[in-house]
């Protein structure tokens, strides 16, 4: 906390007291030393009706500025889509934006036998492409990872581009939308 000092206060009531008078009243000057009172916070805190506690923890936090949700209203509505540069491939359901978002392909599960092979695919579909997402009912993975689905900008579906050519299996471990035609893409030849 923040003490005044006694030198402080002395040159706070010198100041006070020379203009005492000066509109033909007698004021008084009295400064009185306020007691602080030690208040434990963490107790005042539990003794509330109500303690918001945040579903989402803060590694999965995403900052607004890299991700642009909810509508806007400012005359530019016409850019409907966001567009992004894949910067780097961590695996073939990983990918990390140029703005450091790191995104995990919904659907996507790696099978080990065509890592490289996928990754490879991923690199050379990505290079030098825009890129844009669209979003699921489940928003983040086990690690943080904002789930997704990464399209290009000629709205090639990278996801089922993927599992189309079998270089991935389907995640089949939650509900999401495209579940179903991702399975059927497995089984085509």
């Amino acid at each position: 906390g923040y003490e005044i000092n006694e030198e402080y206060l002395a040159t706070i009531k010198k100041r006070l007291t020379e203009n005492i008078g000066i509109f033909e009243q007698k004021e008084q000057v009295e400064i009185i030393k306020q007691e602080r009172k030690d208040i434990d916070f963490n107790r005042e805190i539990q003794n509330l009706p109500y303690i918001f506690k945040d579903p989402v923890t803060f590694e999965r936090k995403i900052d607004p500025k890299l991700l642009r949700f909810g509508s806007r209203i400012d005359g530019k509505e016409r850019d409907k889509a966001r567009y992004y540069t894949v910067k780097e491939v961590i695996s073939p359901s990983e990918v990390v934006l140029d703005t450091g978002a790191k995104i995990h392909l919904i659907g996507v599960k790696p099978n080990g036998k065509r890592n490289v092979e996928a990754i490879q695919f991923l690199k050379d579909l990505t290079k030098g492409q825009k890129v844009f997402l669209k979003f699921d009912n489940i928003r983040y993975d086990e690690k943080g990872s904002l789930y997704c689905y990464l399209y290009l900008r000629n709205k090639t579906f990278v996801n089922a581009h993927l599992i189309k050519n079998k270089l991935v299996d389907v995640d089949e471990s939650c509900q999401y939308k495209y579940q179903s035609i991702f399975i059927n893409y497995l089984k085509m030849k």
